[in-house]
Formats: C-alpha cells, sequence, structure tokens
C-alpha cells in the first residue's frame, strides 16, 4: 500500500496542527502521521518513507524525515495539547463532567546499548528483568472514550548523570512535571488522576490537589490511616473489621459487571489529609483486601471502584498502540526523536477516533469503537487513492460509480 496523497477525511482532521508548524515540517507531519497508520511493516524510519509513492510530488528523502523527528523545531507537548483539545471539542463535556487522565509505565525491549535511556528494567508484563526503555505513559478518557495522551523516558539517576544532557526525574516527578501540570482542560470539567499503588507518593497528591485536580488510586498495606487518633497501618486497621461491616455493591465498568464487598470512610493520612478509604473484603484465600483512596469525598464509593476499574484502559492504549500503529517499533536513538515518534502514533490514533466520532450526536451512549476497524476505514481511503493513481497513470479512466464499489462489483472483499 503506497500513499499518493493525505486522504481527505485525515486532511480536514490534520489542519488544526497547522499553525504548529513551517510548511516543510508540516508535510512531514502529515506524511510521516498517515504512514504510521497505514505501513504494513515494522515503523522504522526506511519503511515508513517506502510507503509513501515515488510518484508523491509532496516525498521526501529519508534524511529529510529522521531530521524531523530529531532535529526539526516543533514542540511536541503543543502537539499533544492541540490533540487533547481536539479531543474535548469533539466529545463535546458536560459541564461538571469528569475527565480522567489515567498514569503508568510501559516497557520496550531493546537491544544495544546506544539508544538513550537503556538500561535494565524489571518488566511486570513479563515478570522478569528485560533490557530497553521504561516510559511514564497516561491517556484520557471520558465517559468510555479514550486516547493516548503522552509517553515520557525515563532515565535513571546514574545513566543521566553519566550522559550529562538529561535532568535527573523520578517517575512521579515525570508525571506531574511533564504530563499532569501542562494538561489544559476546560474551565468546567474536573481532572482526576488515576493510578496504582506503585504511584502514591504524598508530593504527587498533594501537587496534584495544588491544581486543583483529585486522585484515585490503590495504597499498599503498609501505608497508614487515622484511627482513634493515632496513625495505624492499613491492613493492620483491616483487621479490626467485621463481616458486617461490609456492605456489597455492583458496579460496571469496560463493559462488565463486578461485585465488590466494600467498607468505607472518610479518614485521614498523615502528609495528604482528608480522603474517603475504601477496603474491598477479600474474595478468596489467595486474595488479601484491597485498599483505594480518593482525595474528591464527593464521590461514592460505586464512582470511585468504577473509575479505578477504568485504569485497566491505559493498558490497552499500550497494547493497541503497540500492535495496530507500532508505537514500541521505533529505531531511533536520541530520546526526542523517540517520544516525537510515540507522540505521532498516539496522534493518529485520537485523528481515527475524531474520524469516527464526526457527526455523532450522543456520544456519551456511543460503542466504544475498535482501533483495528477504524484503521481498516483509512487504509480503505488510501487504498483506493493508490488504485486511482494507478489508473490515471496509465490513461485508463476513472469509473464513475467509484473505485471501490467498482472492485466490490468485480468480486473484491474489504
Amino acid at each position: 500500500m503506497k500513499i499518493v496523497d493525505i486522504p481527505l477525511k485525515l486532511q480536514g482532521h490534520l489542519g488544526v496542527f497547522r499553525p504548529l508548524f513551517t510548511r516543510p515540517s508540516y508535510q512531514s507531519f502529515c506524511q510521516m502521521g498517515t504512514a504510521i497508520a497505514v505501513c504494513q511493516k515494522s515503523r522504522t524510519v526506511r519503511n515508513l518513507h517506502d510507503t509513501i509513492a515515488e510518484n508523491n510530488k509532496k516525498k521526501k528523502s529519508r534524511r529529510a524525515y529522521n531530521w524531523f523527528f530529531n532535529d526539526a523545531k516543533w514542540d511536541e507537548d503543543k502537539v499533544a495539547q492541540v490533540k487533547a483539545d481536539a479531543f474535548f471539542k469533539t466529545i463535546k463535556p458536560k459541564k461538571e463532567k469528569r475527565i480522567l487522565l489515567l498514569i503508568d509505565d510501559t516497557d520496550n525491549e531493546k537491544k544495544g546499548k546506544k539508544t538513550d535511556g537503556v538500561g535494565k528494567f524489571f518488566s511486570h508484563a513479563e515478570n522478569a528483568f528485560i533490557w530497553g526503555n521504561n516510559f511514564v505513559t497516561s491517556s484520557l478518557q471520558y465517559g468510555n472514550l479514550f486516547i493516548p495522551h503522552k509517553a515520557r523516558m525515563y532515565i535513571k539517576e546514574e545513566d543521566a548523570k553519566k550522559d550529562g544532557r538529561f535532568e535527573f526525574k523520578t517517575k512521579p516527578q515525570i508525571a506531574f512535571e511533564e504530563i499532569i501540570e501542562p494538561l489544559e482542560i476546560p474551565s468546567y470539567m474536573r481532572l482526576i488522576v488515576v493510578a496504582d499503588s506503585w504511584w502514591f507518593s504524598e508530593q504527587l497528591i498533594n501537587s496534584c490537589r495544588g491544581l486543583n485536580h483529585h486522585v484515585i488510586c490503590r495504597i499498599k498495606s503498609n501505608k497508614c490511616v487515622e484511627a482513634n487518633d493515632s496513625y495505624k497501618q492499613v491492613q493492620k486497621y483491616a483487621r479490626n473489621l467485621e463481616k458486617k461491616d461490609f456492605k456489597e455493591i455492583t458496579i460496571e465498568a469496560r463493559g462488565k459487571k463486578k461485585k465488590y464487598k466494600f467498607f468505607e470512610k472518610i479518614t485521614e493520612m498523615e502528609n495528604i489529609g482528608k480522603v474517603r478509604l475504601v477496603i474491598t473484603e477479600k474474595t478468596t484465600k489467595k486474595k488479601e483486601p484491597k485498599y483505594f483512596i480518593s482525595t474528591d469525598l464527593t464521590l461514592t464509593v460505586e464512582e470511585i471502584l468504577t473509575i479505578y476499574e477504568n485504569r485497566w484502559n491505559i493498558e490497552t492504549c499500550h497494547r493497541e498502540a503497540n500492535q495496530k500503529l507500532g508505537f514500541k517499533e521505533y529505531q531511533m536513538r536520541d530520546k526526542k526523536g523517540i517520544e516525537r515518534f510515540i507522540q505521532l502514533v498516539f496522534l493518529m490514533w485520537t485523528m481515527l477516533l475524531l474520524i469516527e466520532l464526526r457527526g455523532k450526536i450522543d456520544i456519551d451512549a456511543l460503542e466504544i469503537p475498535r482501533l483495528g476497524e477504524m484503521l481498516e476505514g483509512l487504509r480503505l481511503e488510501v487504498f483506493a487513492d493508490m488504485f486511482s493513481g494507478v489508473l490515471v497513470f496509465f490513461g485508463y479512466p476513472l469509473p464513475m460509480e467509484g473505485v471501490i464499489s467498482t472492485l466490490k462489483r468485480y468480486g473484491y472483499k474489504f
């Protein structure tokens, strides 16, 4: 499949990014973004370059596309914000509705030592140490709809000091300073940061509260809560609870229903303040209770557990963005180039969703579109443009009924 031109349905959505680029860089931006979506090989710059047809008058050299990722003067953070703005504008969120910002990290196994940030990391997915890169990742969610937002490379302290080009930041620092703090949302919206127990940090939570954002996260069993004018580990606090203290609830999240037995209480956490604590009862002998906190005391237990269940959508972002758009297929060495490449992958996911949502009225009731199906729609348009280009090149007339309809009539299936 070759790109003879940027598909019309994509051109309209990419146009909002035009002010962020020079004319040459904007052409590279559109071409590389489209190539990421339709490329049927690994998304190296070489293969992305080969995906653009030779008779495409705007095609550049492979060196020019390498320069676009690594050295061109454009701001991937501004691209991420405009992408988020386009998402907010399309979904038309209702007043006082919640936007979730899901925070997590992910690994990418790599060979060699010359890529920025490579090192030995423990992979929870592999349950073993791997050699590769580690990224702090994020996604935005409204209702059932979600998009990947940003990914930032984590570089270990000893590597940052040895290299000298990078300021060392912990993962919670990266999450707040490079993802949470820069994000602008509509003034009438409420932002809730959602994370698992690894991300529990007094500084991170207090920093989010300083921006009037709330936090929902799991906490580990050794974290302390206020009990009888003193602080006690939450696991010890839970041991004093009786079965009658627990209530039963059924929630629905990610299209599934799930039952919980829970205890909840507004309590204090040292250096954080009041939180709503939710303890879910263990369901088997092998499973321990789970502990959740919310800094938003107005939320019900049902809302807290539903929001936390939705945290798993960021895992979907990792898997689908990699399998369908190749976000871990980069073959670059520079941190900036890698983060820019990933941002273009995240951008294409969002653009495909916005194309799908165009003209939809009741967004809240919309069934979640599958990334693979959205991709096939764009690839079909690219294929039709390519086939039309071949006909024109050889001097054949274009079919009146359209290329796709004609091919279907001759037995081709799409």
